[in-house]
């Protein structure tokens, strides 16, 4: 599975890497939920789970 994060990186991960990064995504962005967090971070981390969903999504 190919997850580009345009323009800057392009990686290629196996199903559960993907699946295993995803979660911690999702664990890290409930974190910042929970705290009711803004930082910069945070639309990174959108961005990342949303790429990592479509790229698992079009694997299916």
């Amino acid at each position: 599975m190919l997850a580009t994060l345009a323009p800057v990186l392009g990686i290629e991960l196996e199903r559960v890497e993907a699946l295993e990064l995803l979660g911690m995504t999702l664990a890290h962005l409930n974190d910042a939920e929970a705290r009711a967090e803004a930082s910069p971070r945070v639309p990174l981390l959108m961005a990342i789970r949303d790429k990592l969903a479509k790229a698992l999504r079009e694997e299916s």
